[in-house]
């Protein structure tokens, strides 16, 4: 969440409410634990973060509590950081430090086909046209079934220090693209 934070509210890029969105409520939809997880409302889990915008940290795999000894983002020092996690009502995390208890954890089920991401009448539509059509044209129905359901306006985004790259563009000179290339390890061209 703090890489997050910092490669998108920090930046300018995002707003704390697509902060939240982005790391609650749109992951408990994709999930479909959506109203159960995802929102502070009556009737669901007590899971609740505080955020505090002006801490930093350094992130580092020493101080994780996870059982690798590596990090893809060891080093970097991010702004934004848990001050307490309340889940099921509990603390568990308190000022930075961890206090669980083991076995406070349960499974929760997670329904497949959540309306969030798609459609489970078009799905169906789409697996029956599937048997009639072929990949190219199977693949083009999903995308035309998704664009219809969930198109929005494209997002205009401030100017940033972050350079994250969102499409292909120019390679530089003497680069191959291999998205674009014929090359085939069986030996035929596709």
């Amino acid at each position: 969440m703090s890489v997050i934070w910092e490669k998108g509210v920090h930046a300018g890029i995002i707003d704390p409410s697509r902060f939240v969105a982005i790391t609650s409520t749109n992951a408990a939809k994709i999930y479909n634990l959506f109203p159960r997880k995802g929102v502070i409302a009556v009737g669901s889990d007590a899971d609740i973060v505080i955020w505090n915008a002006n801490e930093t940290r350094t992130i580092s795999a020493k101080t994780h509590h996870q059982a690798v000894d590596f990090n893809v983002f060891e080093g970097m020092t991010c702004h934004g950081v848990p001050e307490y996690v309340i889940v099921n009502g509990r603390v568990c995390v308190d000022e930075g430090q961890l206090r669980v208890a083991e076995g406070h954890g349960r499974f929760i089920e997670t329904p497949v086909f959540p309306p969030y991401v798609y459609d489970p009448e078009k799905y169906i539509t789409l697996l029956t046209e599937h048997k009639n059509g072929t990949v190219e044209q199977n693949t083009q129905n999903f995308q035309k079934i998704h664009l219809e359901q969930y198109s929005c306006e494209t997002p205009t985004f401030p100017e940033s220090v972050v350079n994250t790259p969102s499409c292909r563009g120019a390679r530089p000179e003497g680069q191959r693209n291999i998205q674009e290339s014929t090359f085939s390890v069986s030996g035929m061209c596709t």
